[in-house]
């Protein structure tokens, strides 16, 4: 990272807005998978009991996100048929979760590696200079008994990969979501 200086200190300020930068984005990408993991109980919910008899549910409110995703996932697979739509169309859309299942269980993946990461302010001259993320599980690299350090330094852009994930993510579960409303037995009444 390249930075500037001038007289009034303009690189104390870019250091400070990246260390502010990371930290919001840390809380985006958190608030951004339990949004993801409320939309996924809402649909498995929806399907469960599409006329709102129980409510609030209680299905679904204990399960690990893995196990939320895969129950979730079969009661869609289940449900598709009976929405009454065109083959082509359900096909997609069995297609379409079944691919949005395989993303959301490696953005678990990324979720665990980021939020049980420790967070490491590098402080030079009692300024941050620089955060580094660090996962305190080591690893054995099982081909030559090694340890294996998962650490990066970050960046504010750090976790852009994982935040347009999840948006694809979330534009697919709303599509489904509102097929299902539109579509299943029951849904709207």
């Amino acid at each position: 990272m390249t930075y500037s200086t001038d007289s009034l200190g303009g690189c104390r300020t870019e250091i400070m807005e990246n260390e502010e930068k990371i930290y919001q984005r840390i809380g985006e990408f958190a608030v951004s998978f339990q949004w993801i993991e409320n939309k996924l109980r809402e649909i498995g919910w929806f399907i469960i009991d599409p006329e709102r008899k129980e409510w609030p549910p209680t299905q679904l409110r204990n399960l690990s996100n893995y196990d939320l995703v895969n129950k979730v996932h079969s009661l869609f697979i289940e449900a598709l048929p009976k929405c009454n739509l065109d083959s082509e169309i359900e096909l997609d859309f069995k297609g379409s979760f079944d691919a949005c299942v395989k993303s959301l269980h490696e953005l678990r993946k990324n979720r665990n590696r980021i939020l049980h990461s420790a967070f490491i302010e590098l402080k030079a001259g009692g300024e941050v200079q620089a955060i580094l993320r660090s996962d305190p599980k080591l690893e054995v690299d099982g081909e030559t008994g090694e340890l294996v350090f998962n650490q990066e330094y970050l960046e504010p852009g750090s976790f852009d990969r994982e935040m347009r994930q999840m948006a694809e993510i979330s534009i697919f579960l709303n599509r489904a979501n509102l097929q299902l409303i539109h579509r299943y037995p029951n849904g709207g009444t």
